[in-house]
């Protein structure tokens, strides 16, 4: 199966186009792959990497770890539109009857009442920026690597929120070649990369990812939860997003670590 797609760079007036394999899998040596759009471009010595149909979307790079000939996709920034206010409902109000065998992500409340994530909505969006007890977290998952994370969002006196950036990448020796999304936040546009919780462009490269103790949160399947816990609230399905792209100029935050 393969996936073509078109990026035009409006002012320069060139159209990159790129035939990309969606399969997952790669060959035994794991090697580049045999077709890969060029993403990359130079500006005035700097490196972008190509974020949508406009180039106000693109990524600055010039400092980051990671080879270009190993990514995948370049759908564009918010391809899954990643949920800043998510609304919950009670298990007697989810719209949808929930097979027990259902995966979930669970982070469990303390003092305030117990999430539950279904991998089918966290499949839709795939990080949700939401808080437990008052913290700021993101709840994060990749389909193609089958990979689960939650996060701590708070950084240098800010609250990030994350977003996908549209990419995938894979490395021969991280969790199996799998390929595994690229994020961003929406505060410094910086790259992360969660299958190595780390930043990897930007003013965050090199900052770890802060995954919660998993005491706090677990996958687990939906039956279980129902066996555990008596008081919770599930992810809402098919919540609308009201967002026209305003990225940075939106958030009330700017990122200090000096």
């Amino acid at each position: 199966m393969a996936l073509i797609i078109a990026f035009t760079a409006c002012d320069k007036n060139e159209t990159i186009v790129g035939t990309i394999s969606t399969e997952p899998e790669h060959d035994e040596q794991c090697g580049v792959p045999s077709s890969n759009a060029n993403y990359v471009y130079y500006e005035n010595g700097d490196m972008w990497l190509r974020g949508g149909l406009s180039q106000e979307e693109d990524f600055k790079i010039t400092d980051w770890q990671l080879d270009p000939n190993y990514l995948k996709f370049g759908l564009g920034r918010e391809s899954f539109v990643a949920l800043t206010e998510p609304e919950f409902v009670s298990k007697e109000e989810y719209p949808h009857n929930i097979s027990e065998d259902e995966i979930v992500v669970v982070v469990y409340g303390g003092i305030e009442t117990t999430k539950v994530y279904t991998r089918a909505v966290l499949d839709v969006h795939e990080v949700v920026n939401d808080e437990i007890n008052g913290n700021p977290i993101a709840i994060t998952y990749c389909p193609l690597a089958d990979f689960y994370a939650v996060y701590d969002r708070e950084y240098c006196g800010a609250t990030l929120t994350f977003g996908v950036s549209g990419y995938t990448y894979y490395q021969c020796d991280i969790w199996d070649s799998k390929d595994g999304f690229i994020l961003w936040d929406r505060n410094t546009e910086s790259l992360w990369w969660p299958l190595i919780d780390k930043g990897v462009s930007g003013e965050m490269n090199d900052e770890p990812m802060k995954q919660l103790s998993q005491g706090i949160w677990k996958v687990t399947t939906y039956g279980q939860v129902l066996q555990t816990n008596s008081d919770f609230l599930l992810l809402k399905p098919n919540q609308s997003i009201d967002f026209e792209g305003e990225w940075v100029e939106s958030l009330s935050q700017n990122v200090n670590c000096e």
